[in-house]
């Protein structure tokens, strides 16, 4: 299967995503908005002014592997 593409040039494959998820995507959905949100209030506390996109840099994290189904225990 193609990974998807968005507008920006980014691929994310949500297919990955939801296996490195733990398989369920709506824990994916979850644990993503979670991540989403720190990284979101992190960039509001930094003053720097690029384009941040939270929810597709926290599925990156999803697809890259740098977070999986552990980060569901830590949020809840």
């Amino acid at each position: 299967m193609k990974p998807k593409t968005l507008s920006r040039g980014t691929q994310l494959d949500t297919e990955k995503c939801v296996e490195n998820a733990g398989g369920n995507r709506f824990n994916l959905v979850i644990m993503a908005a979670a991540r989403a949100r720190e990284l979101a209030r992190r960039h509001r506390l930094s003053e720097s002014p690029e384009h941040f996109n939270a929810p597709v840099t926290a599925l990156l994290e999803f697809q890259e592997g740098k977070l999986d189904k552990e980060f569901l225990k830590r949020i809840k």
